[in-house]
């Protein structure tokens, strides 16, 4: 895997720093990597921010999506004019042609809220100086990269990760999740930023507040109070005695659309 750029760095697009005004920034990782809480960090240093998870609850909700997954599952997903999330997250699982057919019913909402989330932001009176969205299947999915002017991967050993999510899951439904998405690896390969969680939480709020800078003065945006000047990626100085495991708010269920 090749060394990925410093935070002070940032792509460059056609001559322009970024095609959207503000930037658009993708938060994504693997299920109990902390980019829950990556996203919160970001919103506190002044991102607008927005859960595709969140999205997809309220896509679930529409008539239209409920009743043809009424008509292809029947109970257990849907129950009493409502989606069980978990239920159809078993029903796809391990079916190919269950989750390709799910992917494309979902996908286009999910990004056309998405799309429109964020042009409303644009038009804002009060324009928020970067736009934060938590995309976990960013890279699997492909249906939303072009969407983004940068994608931040959060990413942790999969014994951190296992022993986070071990409340929620057994480690034998983590490892089988794990196996059906890009490896750590890949993700890495193809994201502008990567912070390893395996530290306190300190630590990445500290490293998100010089990306968040970073990204910024490459815009040519004001840089807010307490971000100039932000300086080192602290991943690579943590030591194991500073390891504060995060329990990452994602139940493993609902990972953007589906769990793959």
């Amino acid at each position: 895997m090749e060394d990925k750029p410093s935070p002070t760095t940032v792509p460059d697009a056609d001559g322009r720093a970024f095609p959207h005004i503000p930037p658009r920034l993708a938060v994504t990782g693997g299920i109990g990597s902390g980019k829950s809480t990556a996203l919160a960090f970001l919103a506190e240093l002044g991102a607008a921010t927005v859960s595709s998870d969140v999205i997809v609850h309220q896509v679930y909700t529409s008539p239209e999506i409920v009743s043809a997954l009424d008509g292809r599952f029947g109970a257990p997903v849907v129950l009493d004019g409502c989606v069980h999330r978990p239920a159809l997250s078993e029903a796809v699982f391990g079916d190919e042609q269950a989750l390709a057919w799910l992917e494309r019913l979902t996908h286009p909402l999910v990004r056309r809220r998405i799309e429109e989330w964020a042009r409303s932001c644009e038009a804002s009176p009060e324009a928020p100086a970067l736009l934060a969205v938590e995309v976990p299947l960013l890279f699997e999915s492909g249906q939303m990269l072009d969407l983004f002017d940068c994608v931040l991967l959060v990413t942790a050993p999969a014994d951190v990760r296992r022993r986070r999510l071990a409340a929620k899951m057994t480690p034998q439904d983590f490892d089988r999740r794990v196996a059906r998405q890009m490896s750590e690896a890949e993700k890495a390969d193809r994201s502008h930023f990567v912070y390893e969680n395996s530290g306190p939480r300190t630590a990445m709020r500290d490293y998100l507040a010089e990306v968040f800078a970073s990204i910024l003065a490459c815009a040519g945006g004001d840089v807010p109070d307490g971000l100039d000047g932000v300086v080192g990626s602290l991943a690579g100085e943590l030591s194991p005695e500073d390891d504060e495991l995060e329990d990452d708010s994602e139940d493993g269920a609902g990972d953007q659309v589906t769990t793959r």
